[in-house]
């Protein structure tokens, strides 16, 4: 019984860490998650060091050979995936190599990137009004959009089951809204 509990969480672990969005390369090479606070005051330490941080895109604007986004840092979940915006504890300045269209990268849009640390709010000289962390970006992972799930109150996906014998009285609905 022992040994099969120890192979259910082996195999629950292969599988919650083979869930990332990041190539396995930028995975490796990666520090492992740090809280955003002591990666902003420490981030001298942590100069051209690769980490993976996520959040939603405020801004985008793009120069003649790169581009600059903009994001509100947010905790990063399952899959790396951002979380809530309330919890955000600073932003990310994020440098692309690169076109990034502001269309696409919409104010809002979930993103996770992978990138080498170029500094902070701690270290640079000329600080923004808000704690921060600047990355040159090496991956980018654009999350789908969200779209909403109608809701129809009226609707029960077993009142309209195709069988005569469900509802006895089928010439007679006592709710007319329903479908068959």
């Amino acid at each position: 019984m022992q040994r099969i509990w120890k192979l259910s969480w082996v195999l629950a672990i292969l599988i919650l860490t083979a869930c990332s969005v990041m190539s396995r390369s930028v995975e490796d090479e990666a520090l492992p998650e740090l809280p955003f606070p002591e990666l902003i005051a420490r981030s001298a330490d942590y100069i051209d060091q690769t980490v993976i941080l996520g959040g939603f895109v405020l801004a985008v604007t793009n120069d003649a050979d790169h581009s600059r986004m903009v994001v509100i840092q947010a905790p990063l979940g399952v899959s790396r995936e951002p979380q809530s915006k309330d919890q955000s504890q600073g932003r990310l300045i994020v440098e692309y190599p690169g076109f990034l269209d502001p269309e696409v990268y919409a104010k809002d849009r979930k993103i996770t990137v992978a990138g080498r640390l170029l500094g902070s709010s701690a270290t640079d000289a000329r600080p923004e009004p808000f704690p921060y962390v600047r990355l040159q970006a090496v991956e980018l992972h654009l999350w789908p959009k969200e779209m909403p799930v109608p809701y129809d109150p009226y609707w029960d996906p077993w009142w309209g089951f195709p069988y005569p014998y469900y509802y006895p009285y089928w010439y007679w609905r006592p709710y007319p809204h329903h479908r068959w």
